[in-house]
C-alpha cells in the first residue's frame, strides 16, 4: 500500500527506540486503502477520563488476532517514549474482524496524550494513532447503540441509541441550521463556526433509556443549557454514502458554476434532469460517469472522516480531501495539522487551525491564501475533465 514502505522502517524505530509523535507521517489515518481504522473517543468521569476505542478491519482477509495495541501516555508530542498504560486499566472484546474496549485512566494536572501503536507482525507493519486529552476536555457522554459506544459523529434516523455517561437526565438542543460549504482556499478570512447557534427545540431525556431521532440536524446533549460541557452529534437519513438524487446536488457547489449549481438544485429527484447537468459539466457521458464514480466516492469518505457539527464534506478538510485527495504528507499538531501535496498536478502546502467548540473540540478550520487561487481552479478544470 502507499504508506507500506514508510511505516515498516518506522517498526523498528517505533516498538523498540520509540519515535516523536510530531514528526509522523499520518496521512494513512484518511486512507480507505488502508486495512484497518482505529477510533478513539475520550469521555470526561468523575475520577478521571475513559477512552473508548475500537479497530475495525476493512480487510476482510486479515484477522483481528493478528493485531494488538500498545497504549502509553505521553506529556508532549516531542517525547520518544511514553509511560506504557497499566494494563489492568485496560479492557476489551474482540471478534474476527474488530477489536473494542476502553481504557481507565486517572485525572492529570496537565494535557495527557493517549498514544496507540498498532501491530501486525503478519504484515510487518505498524500505525500510529494518538489523542490530547485537555483537562478542560468538555465532552461527558456518548451515545450508545445496541449496547456499544458509537464512534462515529453522526447517526442514521430512527436508529435505536441511548445516552451513555452522566445518570440522570439531560437536556437535548435540537440545531436545524443548514450549516454552509467551506469556503474556497482562496477567500479571504477563515471560515470559524460559531460560538453559539440559535437553538430551535429542546427536550429532556434520561440516561439508558432507548430513543430515536426522526429529525436531520445537529444535536447538543447537556446536563442543562448552561454547562460548559457535553457532546453533540449529527442525524442523518442518506449518509456518509449519498444515494438519493436529491442528496447529490448540494456537494457539486465546489466544482460548478453558478448556474450549474441552480441547474442541478431545481432537478431535485429527477434524475434525468440531474444527468443532463452533469454531462452538460463534463462533455461526453464516459467522462461524467466518472466523475460521479469517484467524486461522490470522495465526498462519502470526507463524510467519514470529518463529520463535524456540520456534514463532512462541508469542511474545511472535507473540502480539500474532496477535490484534491489523500495528501502525501500529513503532520499533527497540538493546534494544527499540516497537509502536503507533492505531485505532478498539485503542489501545495494546506494548513489548517485548531478551532475547539463544545460541538466539536476537534474542530480544523483552513489556513486561507490568495495564492492557492491558481492551483484551485487548475484543480477543479480537471475535476470537469473527469481527469484525476
Amino acid at each position: 500500500m502507499r504508506y507500506a514502505a514508510l511505516l515498516f522502517a518506522l517498526v523498528t524505530t517505533l516498538v523498540c527506540h520509540g519515535q516523536v509523535l510530531r514528526d509522523i507521517n499520518y496521512a494513512f489515518q484518511y486512507d480507505p486503502a488502508e486495512p484497518l481504522t482505529l477510533g478513539i473517543k475520550i469521555v470526561r468521569t468523575s475520577s478521571g477520563w475513559t477512552a473508548y476505542y475500537n479497530l475495525v478491519l476493512q480487510d476482510t482477509t486479515q484477522l483481528a488476532n493478528q493485531y494488538r495495541i500498545q497504549w502509553d501516555t505521553r506529556a508532549t508530542l516531542e517525547e520518544k517514549q511514553g509511560i506504557a498504560v497499566d494494563p489492568s486499566a485496560i479492557e476489551y472484546v474482540a471478534d474476527k474482524n474488530k477489536i473494542e474496549g476502553r481504557i481507565n485512566l486517572p485525572a492529570a494536572s496537565g494535557p495527557q496524550i493517549l498514544t496507540a501503536k498498532v501491530l501486525n507482525n503478519v504484515l510487518k507493519r505498524v500505525w500510529v494513532y494518538y489523542k490530547i486529552i485537555e483537562a478542560n476536555y468538555p465532552v461527558n457522554g456518548s451515545l450508545s447503540s445496541s449496547g456499544n459506544i458509537v464512534h462515529e459523529a453522526f447517526i442514521q434516523s430512527h436508529t435505536p441509541v441511548s445516552l451513555f455517561g452522566e445518570d440522570g437526565a439531560s437536556v437535548i438542543s435540537y440545531y436545524n441550521d443548514d450549516f454552509p460549504a467551506a469556503l474556497p482556499a482562496f477567500s479571504e478570512g477563515m471560515g470559524k463556526v460559531a460560538r453559539s447557534i440559535v437553538v430551535d427545540s429542546t427536550f429532556k431525556v434520561v440516561a439508558g433509556e432507548t430513543m430515536s431521532f426522526e429529525k436531520k440536524g445537529l444535536y447538543l446533549v447537556q446536563k442543562d443549557t448552561s454547562a460548559t460541557d457535553g457532546f453533540a452529534f449529527r442525524v442523518e437519513d442518506d449518509y456518509p454514502k449519498l444515494k438519493k438524487i436529491e442528496s447529490l446536488a448540494d456537494p457539486l457547489i465546489y466544482i460548478c458554476t453558478k448556474q450549474e449549481f441552480e441547474k442541478v438544485k431545481a432537478a431535485k429527484g429527477d434524475k434525468k434532469a440531474f444527468d443532463r447537468v452533469i454531462l452538460s459539466i463534463t462533455g461526453n457521458s464516459e467522462r461524467a460517469r466518472e466523475l460521479i464514480r469517484n467524486y461522490y466516492r470522495r465526498v462519502e469518505w470526507a463524510n467519514f472522516y470529518f463529520t463535524s457539527y456540520k456534514e463532512g464534506w462541508k469542511t474545511d478538510r472535507g473540502m480539500i480531501y474532496m477535490l484534491f485527495g489523500l495528501p502525501d504528507q500529513l503532520y499533527k499538531f497540538t493546534d494544527r495539522e499540516l497537509w502536503v501535496y507533492k505531485s505532478s498536478s498539485v503542489d501545495a502546502k494546506f494548513s489548517f487551525v485548531k478551532s475547539s467548540t463544545i460541538f466539536d473540540p476537534e474542530n480544523f478550520v483552513l489556513v486561507r491564501e490568495k495564492k492557492f487561487q491558481e492551483t484551485w481552479y487548475e484543480k477543479i478544470d480537471l475535476w470537469r475533465n473527469a481527469r484525476f
